[in-house]
């Protein structure tokens, strides 16, 4: 995934299309090497602010922390499980975590999570609102 994104890209991701999968924005800095999510327009690391490049980050990574929640924001079910996701480029995603039962014992630390994209709800209107979750990789 080292490839460069298109500079005028916008959002958070690119969704998948039928000849690639989609992915996660994100930036690294030409000088320090320092990747965030989302982009950023100064690096936290080094402070320059003409360094950093927009690239896709993994869709793979590890469960590095879960919790269970069993109240909902107005537009969404409860319960429903978030957590964080540690990428290969050492930074940790804070997701929906979907694909398994909400409740405590349905995921452990350390295993392999995959980005999906999914309707997170359904706008005024009635239309799916896309975004991005992780899910646990059953199968490695």
């Amino acid at each position: 995934m080292g490839n460069k994104v298109n500079k005028t890209s916008k959002g958070l991701f690119v969704l998948p299309e039928e000849s690639r999968e989609g992915y996660l924005i994100g930036t690294r800095c030409s000088n320090c090497n320092t990747v965030t999510f989302p982009r950023w327009v100064v690096c936290p690391d080094c402070l320059r602010d003409d360094t950093m490049e927009e690239i896709p980050l993994s869709r793979k990574g590890k469960l590095y922390s879960f919790s269970v929640n069993r109240v909902a924001p107005e537009g969404f079910e409860a319960p429903y499980i978030t957590g964080r996701v540690e990428l290969p480029e050492k930074i940790r995603i804070f997701s929906v975590i979907t694909g398994c039962e909400p409740v405590d014992d349905a995921l452990q630390i350390g295993m392999d999570m995959e980005l999906v994209f999914e309707p997170l709800r359904k706008d005024e209107k009635g239309n799916d609102l896309v975004g991005y979750k992780f899910k646990p990789l059953r199968n490695n």
